[in-house]
């Protein structure tokens, strides 16, 4: 019997129907999970307790992802790498094996927190109170936090149970009390120097902090505020990779080659990055290489892998295509094929005496979980599952772009500064028609303090101005419906606007709903007028629109360390860097993971001497909406649209820190803006004809801009 650790998840036999526990959202876990709420916060901490001198102690498997780069479990050692003498790690990022590899990481850890669970639960005292939370341990699994769904009324886009430094149990001897929140921080011990394990960077850090202070002290008062900021085109870019994306090795890794289509811009990885940057803030979720110390890693990539398992049961034929290895390691040649079964290292599979490989990570039930959208067992075909799984999608990210822009305005609620103007007959009737609150879908509206109360003021005027003229105005439109111009399929990769739009694709034949659904959360259903709101119904001529996306691609490690390609349409306060990430006029961003020429990541090494280059994708139409209900932009079509964006779309370039960088430093930096016809079918689900248009006028002699002729 191998003595290597073999990692199995939480070993489970699947009820007769095939039915598995599930992996729950973290404020659904807490809401309605109570007892397996309380046992999380308490193995957590008592996983993060553990000697770090252990193979399964929270500091070892944390440390799998980058620092302190040394071998884990026996897999590997310093001769195996090409590129340096020193160990090189694990990474597989930007490449096809970035969402598998992270598959069996996820089960190490949950396998790690389920222990742990089960011995805090049997420290409880004898009796009622003991068997109550033995039971409830026994089907225990690790929770994720859902980051593109709106969040509950009343609440932040950063859950409290994740941003308070402190939380309240029923801790194991019984009584209920205030304890150091383990979701929030990690504290190392002994502390890094000690052991030697961190560069300087790193090493004087006693906890993990997100969005340090100049004292190096965490602040996670703001990174709700960026969440809610940019959410609209979180949301938009999450729909528009589970319902659009066909193709695994597209969806996947966001690495970018000569063939990338318009169409293929954005990722899971992309979208991944985002939350690496507005969480970590400069802290220690913006760094791969000590990210997974941060308790909020975990829940924010079993959210990953769980889009992937959504995706995976919407596309269950497509898989990733053989890339070559970037470089050695002791049982793969740089350069050879990755495919589908290569070894996931360092990941013994249930033997312990052969590597996971992709093909046999694919399906959740593997190690021992499913999550609410995946109960297949549920459904009696196929065909009533993937129709289920796509209400989901539609119930928490919005059924298309116009009734997620009204979802959207709805859901947010005005600040304490503009509690006067919530008090006026103009609050009261947003709150009656359509459920309308002040303040609009691309706004985070500024924390006051006296020195910006002026300019609060006037930014308070305007998600008031906007939305009264959505009430005012039932139809919004300031010119005649648009006239359908001829269709015209473009070619690929257009290297400039064509003259007409690309065909559309026929709508699909709606698909009987099944009776019940693998989703606590109601799902937003068309309303009697049709899938689109009535004020925005004259946009979208017989449910016909175009959709407006920002290409963005960059050298990876271009700048030495990570950055953000930040998008805007509109005004901005150049001389404040520092307010970009709550700005009136912020769309989305693409947050670009580099690391520094010393990186010890061996791959990283490879990628940043190739010059390695990613891309990502920042969805426009809801930001465009808001200008046109504001009356700035007539239409959603191009001869309104191209002229707007030509004057209005503005980018800039920062690191995770907020420090500005030059546009024209950074490396193979071209943005782009691109459209595709998208059809509106009766069940509200948007059908995307697949033909993107390419406008290289708009960015056209603008820093990073592309030109005409030049590839995308």
């Amino acid at each position: 019997m191998s003595g290597n650790i073999a990692i199995t998840g939480v070993p489970t036999t699947p009820a007769a129907d095939g039915a598995v526990p599930l992996r729950r959202e973290i404020r659904d876990l807490q809401r309605n999970f109570p007892d397996q709420f309380n046992l999380y916060v308490l193995g957590l901490r008592y996983l993060q307790n553990l000697d770090e001198a252990q193979l399964a102690s929270y500091y070892q498997i944390a440390g799998i992802h980058g620092l302190p780069f040394k071998p884990w479990n026996g897999v590997g050692s310093a001769t195996d790498w090409q590129s340096t003498s020193r160990f090189g790690g694990y990474c597989t990022h930007s490449s096809i094996l970035f969402v598998p590899w992270h598959r069996p990481y996820l089960a190490l850890y949950e396998q790690a927190l389920y222990n742990s669970v089960q011995a805090v639960a049997k420290l409880f005292p004898v009796g009622a109170l003991r068997d109550k939370y033995v039971a409830a341990a026994a089907t225990f699994r690790a929770p994720y936090f859902d980051w593109a769904s709106q969040p509950p009324a009343g609440s932040t886009a950063l859950p409290s149970a994740i941003g308070n430094p402190s939380i309240q149990v029923v801790d194991t001897d019984g009584t209920s009390k205030s304890i150091v929140n383990p979701i929030n921080k990690f504290t190392f011990h002994p502390v890094n120097p000690v052991r030697g394990d961190f560069n300087a960077r790193w090493s004087g850090f006693p906890t993990t902090v997100r969005h340090p202070n100049s004292r190096g002290q965490s602040q996670d008062s703001r990174i709700a505020p960026i969440l809610a900021n940019e959410l609209a085109s979180l949301r938009s870019n999450v729909s528009l990779l589970l319902l659009s994306y066909t193709n695994f090795d597209a969806f996947s890794f966001n690495r970018w080659d000569p063939t990338t289509s318009p169409g293929q811009f954005g990722s899971l990885e992309d979208v991944h990055n985002e939350i690496h940057d507005r969480v970590g803030g400069g802290g220690h979720m913006s760094a791969l290489e000590v990210s997974a110390f941060d308790p909020i890693f975990w829940l924010h990539h079993i959210n990953v892998d769980r889009l992937w398992a959504i995706w995976q049961d919407l596309n269950p034929n497509s898989f990733l295509t053989p890339k070559p290895a970037p470089y050695s390691t002791f049982s793969v040649k740089g350069g050879t094929p990755q495919t589908q079964d290569s070894p996931l290292q360092p990941f013994w599979d249930k033997s312990g005496t052969k590597f996971w490989t992709s093909a046999q990570v694919k399906d959740t039930k593997t190690f021992g979980y499913a999550y609410p959208e995946t109960q297949k067992w549920r459904y009696q075909s196929t065909a009533t599952y993937q129709t289920a799984t796509k209400q989901a999608v539609v119930g928490l990210y919005g059924s298309n772009v116009f009734s997620n822009f009204v979802s959207n305005v709805a859901a947010r609620a005005p600040p304490t500064a503009s509690a006067a103007a919530a008090s006026t007959p103009l609050a009261a009737a947003l709150s009656a028609v359509q459920n309308f609150a002040v303040i609009p879908i691309r706004n985070a509206v500024p924390t006051v303090v006296s020195a910006q109360a002026a300019k609060v003021k006037d930014e308070v005027q305007k998600p008031i101005a906007f939305a009264k003229t959505l009430i005012e105005k039932p139809n919004i439109k300031a010119v005649e419906k648009p006239v359908e111009k001829p269709a015209e399929k473009p070619a690929e990769k257009p290297a400039e606007r064509p003259a007409e739009k690309p065909a559309e694709k026929p709508a699909e034949k709606p698909t009987e709903r099944p009776a019940e659904k693998p989703v606590e959360k109601p799902v937003q259903e068309p309303t009697a007028e049709g899938p689109i709101p009535a004020p925005l119904q004259h946009l979208a001529p017989d449910n016909k629109y175009t959709e407006w996306v920002v290409n963005i691609r960059a050298e990876k490690h271009g700048l030495g360390e990570s950055f953000r390609v930040q998008v805007f349409l509109g005004d901005i306060d150049d001389a404040d860097p520092g307010s970009w990430d709550t700005e009136w006029n912020s769309v989305g961003r693409v947050s670009i993971l580099g690391r520094s020429p010393e990186t010890q990541c061996a791959k990283c090494q490879v990628d940043n001497a190739e010059g390695l280059i990613v891309s990502g994708t920042v969805p426009l139409t809801s930001a465009l909406l808001q200008d046109i209900v504001a009356g700035q932009v007539a239409s959603l079509e191009p001869d309104d649209v191209v002229p707007h964006l030509k004057n209005n779309l503005k980018w800039k370039v920062t690191l995770f820190t907020g420090e500005e960088r030059p546009i024209e430093g950074v490396p193979q930096l071209k943005v782009s803006v691109a459209s595709t016809r998208v059809t509106i079918g009766p069940d509200g689900l948007p059908q995307y004809s697949g033909q993107y248009v390419v406008y290289p006028e708009v960015t056209e002699g603008k820093p990073g801009g592309l030109n005409p002729g030049e590839h995308i």
